[in-house]
């Protein structure tokens, strides 16, 4: 689930959430300069170094970049990296008192998602986070100066907050398709993914029960921001503010954008499979709708064609 793909585009307000309409957890360009340099208050930049070197929101820290890595292409994010994550934040100068904005790429929401699932935002701990949309590029547009200068902020310690509930495990997903437990699971692949023509495990296909609601529909595909209030709220209608949502993707990536979008909407019971569906589809022991398998024949012919071909090219 990668951090750190993809820039955002420019600003574009007019498909934006606007300040009196957008939840606190989404915060604007005169919140934020008005953080900066206050006791309390830390800005994290989720990009790649060298974007971060080239200029970035005066006194923002940068993400490890194995953070990312672990949340792109580590498919066991169990407990045993909460030390090594709490160990990082601490050095990044956040505590268990710190206000975090996050800000940088469209995927920032995942570093979003994993502080809540850490306890901010929640009655189990003191801490908060907010996210900048926009980036530098929206940063600059609105007359923000950017810094070179790395930022070393005094390492603090941070722990973990017990009880969020903002991840989901398989177990607690077949309780939901078994009707053991109710919850609405959101599935935010594309219509490809889920209707298993687009095969990208073992098998295709969707978790039973799951509603398909493609994450790209969240936002502007111009401006890469949160479309207005209005429009998110059509988007979810159907699913109660009080329900227990569960989203899931692949990786995680999309399934992160659709919980902000679920939680600036003001739903308050949002987690995320984190193991998504590279994991779920390939474990045969778990239930599939619209079940397809993945054709390994097509993909060894396909290869020995294009092997042909480079031979015939030599």
């Amino acid at each position: 689930m990668a951090l750190i793909v993809f820039s955002l585009c420019l600003l574009c307000s007019s498909a934006a959430l606007s300040a009196e309409e957008a939840s606190d957890l989404l915060v604007d360009t005169g919140f934020v300069k008005d953080k900066i340099g206050k006791p309390g208050w830390a800005i994290m930049d989720v990009r790649f170094p060298d974007e971060y070197k080239e200029g970035h929101i005066p006194g923002a820290v940068l993400l490890p970049g194995w953070i990312s890595k672990l949340y792109a292409d580590d498919t066991k994010r169990s407990a045993m990296v909460i030390p090594r994550l709490e160990k990082a934040i601490g050095e990044m100068g956040i505590g268990n008192e710190s206000h975090v904005i996050v800000y940088g790429a469209l995927w920032n929401a995942v570093m979003f998602w994993v502080l809540e699932s850490m306890g901010c935002n929640s009655s189990h701990a003191n801490c908060t986070v907010h996210l900048y949309e926009g980036g530098v590029e929206r940063w600059q547009a609105e007359g923000g100066k950017l810094d070179q200068t790395e930022s070393k902020p005094q390492a603090t310690a941070f722990k973990a907050a017990p009880g969020a509930r903002r991840g989901a495990t398989a177990d607690e997903i077949m309780q939901v398709v078994e009707g053991r437990e109710k919850a609405v699971i959101v599935d935010t692949r594309s219509a490809g993914e889920y209707e298993g023509t687009d095969v990208r495990a073992l098998r295709g296909g969707h978790i039973p029960k799951a509603v398909n609601i493609d994450f790209l529909k969240n936002f502007n595909p111009e401006s890469r921001r949160l479309f207005r209030f209005p429009e998110l709220k059509s988007l979810y209608r159907d699913i109660p503010s009080d329900s227990r949502v569960i989203t899931y993707c692949q990786t995680g990536g999309r399934a992160a954008y659709t919980y902000l979008a679920l939680r600036v909407l003001g739903y308050k019971n949002v987690a995320i499979y984190h193991d998504g569906w590279r994991v779920y589809g390939s474990n045969l022991n778990l239930p599939v709708e619209n079940e397809t398998w993945f054709d390994f024949t097509k993909v060894n012919s396909t290869a020995k064609a294009v092997k042909e071909l480079q031979e015939k090219v030599k």
